[in-house]
This record gives C-alpha cells, sequence and structure tokens, in this order.
C-alpha cells in the first residue's frame, strides 16, 4: 500500500511543471542589475522583487513577484488591459508569448508619454500568477539583456521569498539574495547561485566555509541531494549551511544568528527553498 502511495504521490508531481513549486519565483537577472529596496510604506507580496541598474544616466528596473491566482490567465488580462485604458496608458499591445512552466503566457506591452515604457511577462503556473516586469524611460532605448530575462520567468535561477517578516540586504549582487532579520540585527540569511560547472555537483564538494564544523552530512531536499552543515562561528554565533545542484545552478545559502537564538522556522525554510518540491530535470 505504501509502494502504490508513493507512485501515485510521484506521479501527481511529475504532472506539475518543473519550476514555482518551492515559494519563491524562478527568474535570471542580467548581468549590472542589483537588488534595490523595496518600496517603503506600501504592501507588496511576499514574493516581490525589483532589480537595477543605470544605463547611460538613466535607470532601468525588473520586477518579479508571484501571488495566488483567482482566475485562469486570459480574465485577468483582459482586466490588466481595461485598466490600462482607464489609466490612459498608450501604445498598449498584447499578445501570446513563449510557454513558461510549460503554461501559456501573455507579453503586453504599454507606455505613459513622458514618464516610463513597460513590458510584462504573465503566466499563471500552480494556482499562482507569476509577473516579470522591464521598464525603462520613455524615449530611451531599451535594454536588449533586460528583455531577454524575462523569458528566465519559470526557468531560471530560483529567488526564494524570504524569510517571513525580514528585511531585503540592498544593493546586492544579480542572482544573490540576503535578509536580516531585523536592520542592524546579526541575524543574516544569504543565498549565492551560479550556473553548474560540468561533471561538478555541489553535493559532492567539501565544506570550505568558516567556522568549525558541528555536523557535517548529506541529506534529501525534494528530490536532489544537498550538502548541510552546521558550524560554530566566532562572536558566539551559529551558522547553517545548504548547497546543492539545481537544474543546472549551483546553490549555497548560509543562515547565521547567535548562538543564544533559537532558530527561526522562516530562515530555515529560506535555506533550502532552492531544492523544496524538486524533481530531477527530465
Amino acid at each position: 500500500m505504501l509502494g502504490r502511495f508513493r507512485c501515485l504521490a510521484t506521479a501527481a508531481l511529475v504532472a506539475l511543471p518543473l519550476a514555482a513549486r518551492a515559494e519563491g519565483v524562478n527568474f535570471t537577472v542580467p548581468a549590472h542589475y542589483l537588488v534595490a529596496p523595496q518600496p517603503a510604506n506600501v504592501a507588496v507580496p511576499r514574493v516581490y522583487r525589483i532589480w537595477e541598474r543605470h544605463l547611460d544616466g538613466v535607470r532601468h528596473s525588473i520586477v518579479v513577484s508571484a501571488t495566488p491566482a483567482t482566475s485562469d490567465l486570459a480574465p485577468l488580462m483582459d482586466a490588466t488591459v481595461a485598466s490600462l485604458a482607464a489609466r490612459h496608458a498608450t501604445d498598449v499591445s498584447r499578445s501570446d508569448a513563449g510557454q513558461l512552466c510549460g503554461m501559456p503566457s501573455v507579453r503586453i506591452a504599454y507606455a505613459f508619454p513622458q514618464q516610463l515604457t513597460f513590458v510584462f511577462r504573465y503566466a499563471v503556473v500552480r494556482e499562482r500568477l507569476l509577473i516579470a516586469s522591464y521598464a525603462h524611460p520613455s524615449g530611451t532605448a531599451a535594454d536588449p539583456t533586460a528583455l531577454a530575462a524575462l523569458d528566465t520567468l519559470c526557468s531560471g535561477v530560483h529567488q526564494p521569498a524570504g524569510p517571513p517578516g525580514w528585511t531585503l540586504v540592498s544593493p546586492y549582487p544579480p542572482n544573490g539574495n540576503a535578509w536580516r532579520a531585523a536592520p542592524g540585527s546579526p541575524a543574516l540569511v544569504a543565498q549565492v547561485a551560479s550556473p553548474a560547472k560540468a561533471g561538478i555537483d555541489l553535493v559532492n564538494q567539501p565544506f570550505k566555509g568558516q567556522g568549525t564544523a558541528t555536523a557535517d552530512r548529506r541529506d534529501v531536499c525534494g528530490a536532489v541531494a544537498i550538502h548541510r552543515v552546521t558550524a560554530n562561528l566566532d562572536g558566539a554565533r551559529v551558522m547553517e549551511f545548504a548547497a546543492g545542484t539545481v537544474n543546472g545552478y549551483d546553490y549555497e545559502v548560509s543562515y547565521v544568528r547567535p548562538s543564544s537564538e533559537s532558530p527561526d522556522a522562516g530562515a530555515l525554510g529560506t535555506l533550502t527553498s532552492f531544492c523544496a518540491d524538486t524533481l530531477p530535470p527530465s
């Protein structure tokens, strides 16, 4: 009976798209874009990230988000286009685009004269509306690397949601993320990601971090193996470390906290967000 249940569970997972399972969103940020501060005093979704760069003296920005989807994609796009008309946007265009996570996606572009020009990609995946957008000042040339990055929504680097209530560290390099429990707090979660090297899986690499390891083990996370380490650091601190190779990317994530503090559940979840609910590439 247990074997039959496992088979059914595996079949159910295989039927799901390969990305957007763990909390967060997959997106590969182009070079030169840095994590930007989130808007102050504005309620944003849990999964919400801004990256920005200045090119020829003007600001270019990329935003990704994920929110619960209450309907299929088409009616959501109808409402979006209607909203743009009500806001007097110009040059509005809507078109079907390539699939994201194996699901239909839509491209919408528009502008506000003398302000900004926008390009959006939308997809509904596992009851979440995933959005990637790029903006630049109207009348300036678009950054082709940013436009190309919109295609990586669902298939790129895993960008975790971060521990609830923690503060995003900015600026931060592209495809890296860090959060503090509070401004100035010594408790920190940080993730770095890079394209995997051929024939090398981080699960098999020795721990080269700082501190004295008190536990060094290999664990299963989702459907992949990862390297987990607990280490004592100077300054009466403890570090939890996780590393692994998932869908062509190497991930190294650390969670540092004072040894006097109990582990934060959200921080521990972010530590392994990159591998949660994963399946090996087909």
